[in-house]
């Protein structure tokens, strides 16, 4: 069980380090929270690891106007949801929540567990669907650290 109050302190221990710097970077050990105050659940586990090897900067279990998204980026203002069949049985809970981050200039992307849990494939070494998604969204936000902290890209994006 996560710990939300102190998932929360943490975050605002450090929002003033983590707005002052670029969407692009960390800022703030990425594992700084690795310590039993946040525990992943096994969609959310697979998708940070698609996250990592994006080399994407998202803060797991960000808070954000009172709730938590899965993964954001406080700077980009751009969340990655993981719905697990067991948690997201309210689509329209869902969709009013996505709707008031909207309006306080978040984007919300939405993975399904099944989405989440595709590997890559074994014969070619393709990216699985959600590490694609990862890199569409680390590109399209500018919130890969191959960018500078100028946010100008160092080739074409995270990805050539």
């Amino acid at each position: 069980m996560n710990d939300w109050n102190r998932i929360r302190q943490h975050y605002a221990n450090h929002a003033e380090m983590i707005m002052s710097g670029p969407a692009c970077d960390w800022a703030i050990d990425a594992y700084a929270w690795d310590n039993g105050m946040i525990r992943l659940t096994p969609i959310e586990e697979l998708l940070w690891s698609d996250i990592r090897q994006a080399n994407a900067v998202m803060y797991p279990q960000f808070p954000v106007a009172g709730v938590f998204v899965d993964f954001g980026n406080p700077v980009a203002k751009v969340a990655i949801e993981c719905d697990g069949k067991a948690y997201h049985l309210d689509k329209e809970k869902d969709r009013a929540r996505d709707d008031m981050l909207a309006r306080i200039g978040w984007t919300v992307y939405r993975l399904t567990g099944s989405e989440c849990n595709t590997d890559s494939d074994p014969e070619t070494g393709a990216p699985g669907l959600a590490a694609r998604i990862v890199r569409a969204i680390a590109n399209e936000h500018r919130i890969c650290r191959s960018y500078r902290r100028t946010n100008e890209p160092l080739n074409t994006g995270c990805f050539s």
